[in-house]
C-alpha cells in the first residue's frame, strides 16, 4: 500500500490555532483572542471534546486562503500592519 493510500484511510488533518498562528507569526493565544474579539473570524470546521468547556477546534486546510483573506482585512492590525 502506498503512503498516499494510507493517508486517505487515516483521520483527516485540520489546521489548529497554532498552525494558523504560524501563518501570521503570532501564537495560538492570539488566534484564540481573534476568535473571541472578531465575530467575522472564520468558524472552525471541527470541534473535538463533547461536553468540554474548551474543545479543541480545527479548520479545513482547504480554507487557508479564506483565513489569509480574513487576516489581511481585519481591523486593529497594530504595529504589525505597518510592515
Amino acid at each position: 500500500m502506498s503512503e498516499k493510500q494510507q493517508d486517505e484511510r487515516g483521520p483527516k488533518a485540520y489546521l489548529s490555532a497554532a498552525d494558523i498562528g504560524a501563518m501570521f507569526d503570532v501564537d495560538a493565544a492570539t488566534v484564540a483572542q481573534w476568535r473571541k474579539r472578531y465575530e467575522n473570524f472564520p468558524e472552525p470546521d471541527v470541534k473535538v471534546g463533547i461536553g468540554h468547556t474548551r474543545p479543541i477546534v480545527g479548520w479545513d486546510p482547504a480554507r487557508e486562503q479564506e483565513l489569509r483573506d480574513w487576516e489581511a482585512s481585519r481591523p486593529g492590525r497594530g504595529w504589525r500592519g505597518a510592515k
